[in-house]
């Protein structure tokens, strides 16, 4: 009975979607985000919304990195940037949610336009740049919440820097993590994002001797709770693999790919819709990131070899998405764009058809088709 109640919140949803995407997509995901915080401060809200739209099934349950996670759909950091949906997001349907991308100071984000949909190539351009009220003023929205599922933070360098050197930005990102671990806010992990491409200016973790460096520091933070990566996926899978093995060498508990598209010649761009959005800078959400995520999940996987959580994040719209995903060797996965264009009912929608789907192919746990297509690779 929930199952189609869902669907039929889906199929309204979609209905509606020529009316949705007349709308400028920056003020409409403003819009989003200020009604979820108003929803879960209502009292009984998250509960009612749980009551009529999360579908759990026993099948679904898991644990990664010592955290349990009632099913392994996730909120990727990117949308709920000022952590405005915590309190109702178990009750659309989601396992976890990652906020954020925070940083230690303020930004008021890129120039505009910062966001904006190709609706046919089922894709955003995203070009905020991490903007965000800074770490202080994110923890004190959240101080006092409790959640149903694990929430955790990402987190990242501040937007401009005062100063582009390495000590200035592994400064202000280990600020950024010491704020978050002594706030006393409940977060489940710790995401530690060297992936936005959008940066004013670049100060890259790709090279390992960076990124040990900057590993190294943070690690010694003892936060005492799992430390994700959040990776990008426009390197090369030799450079990608230098850097697993770099976080390899670190106390990291998963690695989460990926981040934005940057490859404007991606085949899943319908080209006459994309170049009506040539002129403006900027990365791509959506489908334009599913092959190159499905592979590099794979990728990881296998480097890996089981001493590293993988995390599959980018172009998951429907069920077979995420359960391709989770056959290459995501052990979780998250999504945004889906919200978008299919609804914001799509997690318990995936998470009311994955089931049959461990079924059909003889899984009795979600835990037991993680990365049986991996060594096809």
């Amino acid at each position: 009975m929930k199952s189609m109640f869902v669907r039929l919140v889906g199929k309204s949803y979609r209905a509606l979607t020529p009316l949705i995407f007349l709308s400028d997509s920056e003020p409409a995901h403003d819009f989003v985000l200020d009604m979820s915080e108003v929803m879960g401060k209502i009292p009984g809200m998250p509960s009612l919304m749980r009551a009529c739209l999360r579908v759990s099934h026993p099948s679904l349950k898991t644990t990664v990195a010592g955290i349990e996670f009632e099913n392994p759909i996730g909120l990727a950091a990117g949308f709920d940037h000022e952590a405005q949906m915590p309190r109702i997001v178990d009750g659309i349907g989601f396992g976890f949610q990652s906020v954020g991308t925070v940083t230690n100071g303020a930004y008021g984000g890129n120039p505009y336009p910062r966001i904006k949909r190709l609706v046919r190539s089922r894709t955003m351009l995203v070009y905020k740049g991490f903007k965000s009220t800074g770490m202080t003023a994110v923890l004190k929205r959240l101080k006092g919440q409790h959640w149903r599922v694990p929430v955790g933070i990402s987190i990242g360098r501040t937007n401009p820097l005062r100063e582009y050197t390495y000590p200035v930005a592994i400064g202000d990102i280990v600020e950024a993590f010491t704020k978050a671990r002594d706030s006393g806010v409940p977060f489940s992990y710790f995401e530690l994002n060297i992936s936005c491409p959008n940066m004013l200016r670049e100060i890259s973790f790709y090279e390992p001797a960076r990124l040990s460096e900057l590993l190294t520091v943070v690690c010694a933070l003892k936060i005492q709770k799992p430390l994700f990566i959040k990776m990008p996926i426009g390197l090369g899978d030799d450079g990608v693999k230098v850097l697993l093995d770099t976080i390899l060498k670190f106390p990291v508990a998963a690695v989460i790919f990926g981040n934005l598209q940057i490859d404007r010649t991606d085949p899943a761009f319908i080209p006459e819709e994309l170049a009506t959005l040539a002129q403006y800078p900027g990365n791509w959400s959506g489908v334009p990131c599913q092959k190159r995520s499905d592979h590099l999940v794979k990728l990881a996987y296998n480097h890996a070899k089981g001493k590293l959580a993988i995390i599959g994040c980018g172009g998951i719209f429907s069920v077979e998405d995420a359960y391709r995903k989770i056959r290459n060797g995501a052990s979780l996965v998250q999504l945004v764009s889906a919200t978008v264009w299919e609804g914001p009912q799509v997690p318990a929608e995936l998470c009311a058809d994955l089931p049959a789907l461990l079924a059909r192919d003889g899984f009795k746990h979600v835990s037991e088709a993680v990365g049986v297509d991996a060594a096809k690779e």
